[in-house]
């Protein structure tokens, strides 16, 4: 009878311990679930202020650009022009070629 009992007490124990190594793999699996979230999210947000950032800079390029281009348009000298714009000469004859 008493090895009866210990081999039930041996089959609770172990139907507990299995219980709650699947409720710690469980949390675990969550765990790592909300980290990759949490990373994905990360870089969805670093990526936007990348395009932001490029966007100004295209931007601030482009109304150079443009004022060089009016500047030429003037006959301004070029290098009036690089001062005005802080494009290189080199930026300013491919406007020129266009």
């Amino acid at each position: 009878m008493e090895d009866e009992n210990i081999n039930k007490a041996k089959k609770v124990l172990e139907t507990i311990s299995q219980d709650e190594r699947e409720r710690r793999l469980t949390e675990l699996r969550e765990k790592y679930r909300m980290d990759q979230h949490a990373i994905m999210l990360a870089g969805i947000e670093q990526g936007i202020e990348q395009g932001i950032k490029q966007g100004i800079e295209q931007g601030i390029m482009q109304e150079k650009q443009q004022t060089a281009k009016k500047l030429l348009e003037l006959n301004t000298p070029i290098e009036q022009i690089k001062k005005i714009t802080g494009l290189s000469k080199e930026e300013i004859e491919k406007i020129v070629k266009k």
